[in-house]
């Protein structure tokens, strides 16, 4: 992955944290549990990597004014950064809910999910 393209899903990442809390509601995330239960759409009160895109994925839709499934330069904040499709960005995910696992059973618990980012 191209460093402007890491950095980029970065950015995505963290735009999507801070857009997740008011994402579905319209009201913030107050604890561990709210954050699980608004992420877990299965009710199985884990966070599949299908489920966790999806949440996180609310900034890139948000970002990706023309729907064409590009955040371009003129979408981004300040116009500025590189280009990040949405299959990139799915990556970026993908490898963030990764790191996140920490058991590496392929589903993220309200422990892992509050858990900081791994590096």
């Amino acid at each position: 992955m191209r460093h402007g393209i890491r950095h980029l899903g970065a950015a995505l990442i963290c735009a999507a944290s801070s857009f997740a809390g008011a994402a579905i509601a319209g009201t913030p995330v107050t604890s561990r549990d709210d954050y699980l239960s608004r992420m877990d759409t299965d009710g199985d009160r884990r966070v599949s990597l299908a489920e966790f895109q999806a949440w996180m994925g609310y900034a890139f839709e948000r970002m990706d004014a023309n729907h064409d499934g590009v955040v371009s330069q003129a979408e981004l904040p300040g116009g500025r950064g590189k280009p990040v499709s949405l299959a990139e960005h799915r990556a970026a995910l993908a490898a963030r809910f990764a790191k996140q696992d920490v058991n590496h059973d392929g589903v993220l618990d309200a422990r892992e999910l509050a858990a900081p980012p791994q590096r």
